[in-house]
């Protein structure tokens, strides 16, 4: 996220370009970007559906770059195991695979991803623990980082700033 306030909206290892020289990764394919303005609403079918925030599949149309670190914390976690973390194959079959791994939202997490959603019904599913997950083929700090990326509540989850930062 070079460009402040523009929000890729699609990040997923397709549109991602890795230079096998100096293993500099550049992100391609900008035709879903877009400016977000605070207050102003976008639509919330966007993403490539394995990268899909949560908030997304809740129907929010009011998000933030949160969405593009999701998908970075999904990617991450596809190289670590070789495919994707999230395989749903519907929107709902999305939200049930996230809760098999992530565990049940809480009532303040949907809140903090969608404040119009109100249909709480789901089943109490507890989260896995990412060593699980992951076995023993992932470092204690890409875990780590890959936790900070996988928040269901966007203002918890680690920034492309902050990630810069740990590196």
């Amino acid at each position: 996220h070079r460009v402040v306030g523009v929000c890729h909206r699609d990040i997923k290892p397709q549109n991602l370009l890795v230079n096998n020289v100096t293993h500099e990764v550049k992100v391609c394919d900008f035709g879903s970007a877009k400016m977000l303005i605070p207050g102003e609403p976008n639509i919330s079918y966007i993403c490539s559906r394995y990268y899909r925030a949560p908030e997304l599949i809740f129907g929010a149309t009011e998000y933030t770059n949160a969405i593009d670190m999701w998908s970075v914390g999904c990617v991450m976690a596809e190289l670590f195991l070789g495919h994707p973390l999230f395989p749903g194959e519907t929107s709902v079959d999305q939200l049930v695979e996230i809760i098999k791994i992530l565990g049940t939202p809480a009532k303040e997490e949907i809140k903090n991803m969608n404040p119009r959603y109100n249909d709480f019904k789901f089943p109490q599913i507890k989260a896995q623990p990412w060593h699980k997950i992951f076995r023993r083929q992932v470092s204690p700090e890409a875990m780590d980082l890959a936790s900070r990326l996988l928040q269901y509540s966007p203002n918890l989850r680690c920034t492309a700033v902050r990630v810069n930062s740990l590196s």
